[in-house]
């Protein structure tokens, strides 16, 4: 065993006593005297994740995917870190990356980065949905602060002895005003149910599936993607790794029903 392996192993010890600071340094000891090994860095890039070092992480995993290109473990851990950074974009990218080179090398823990990509992406589209909230409480202050305007400038016009005209503005602007709070409900309403159901999911694009398929695993995808897995990859299922074929395919209409019904009620879940 190397020298470079002896620290590794001591770092992997610490590791496993939750001793995360001493382990850092014998990784990085090891790193010293063999930059070349991506191990080294994921493993101290591991330890950075459960302290939420987050930037020591994306560096560790850029250098260690710079050193082995299929690193699934790298692509894993940095598609985290940047996820808790909120890059999300970047983070859907190293993690689908991840999950890739992951069914190509059958690691045993391709749920876990499945997972990670639901969550990731849960992550941006609530990002999003935070920005149109914002947007919209934008837009409800100007409409508010139009009609308040109108009022006033109406009121202005008016004697302060014509009591009826003054009663009716008044009555007419905060029949306005309810309106404008009826429609902001009533949109609040509807996004707050804007969520898609996990099982809609596709398992290898994470996308919500149109043509859902069951294999003899009792694992559910989309048709298309998994077409493309069995052609590219090999004919065994995904997730399983059982032996698979395109004639062991049975379609899932009660699923493809319940999505179909879901997409018609809620067009916004397509760019899900």
């Amino acid at each position: 065993m190397s020298r470079a392996d002896e620290h590794k192993a001591l770092g992997n010890k610490y590791f496993s006593e939750h001793r995360y600071t001493e382990a850092i340094a014998e990784y990085s000891t090891a790193i010293i005297q063999n930059p070349s090994n991506a191990i080294y860095y994921t493993n101290r890039a591991l330890c950075y994740l459960r302290t939420e070092q987050y930037e020591f992480v994306i560096n560790d995993c850029h250098r260690a995917t710079e050193i082995d290109a299929k690193s699934v473990k790298g692509y894993y851990l940095l598609g985290q870190a940047l996820s808790e950074c909120s890059r999300h974009n970047e983070a859907h990218t190293a993690l689908k990356r991840a999950y890739s080179l992951g069914i190509d090398q059958r690691v045993t823990y391709i749920e876990d980065i499945a997972s990670a990509i639901r969550k990731a992406k849960k992550r941006k589209w609530e990002a999003q949905e935070e920005r149109r909230r914002e947007s919209e409480s934008d837009t409800y202050r100007y409409f508010h602060d139009l009609i308040e305007r109108d009022r006033r400038r109406q009121l202005e016009l008016l004697d302060d002895d014509d009591f009826d005209a003054r009663d009716t503005v008044k009555f007419r602007h905060d029949e306005r005003l309810a309106q404008l709070d009826d429609l902001f409900a009533r949109l609040h309403d509807v996004a707050e149910k804007r969520e898609v159901p996990d099982a809609f999911i596709g398992k290898i694009s994470f996308e919500v599936m149109t043509d859902p398929v069951i294999t003899p695993s009792g694992i559910t995808y989309d048709r298309t993607e998994l077409m493309q897995h069995l052609n590219h990859i090999g004919p065994f299922d995904p997730l399983s790794r059982k032996p698979l074929t395109e004639k062991d395919l049975i379609p899932n209409l009660a699923l493809k029903e319940a999505i179909d019904d879901f997409l018609e009620k809620n067009g916004w879940a397509v760019d899900y």
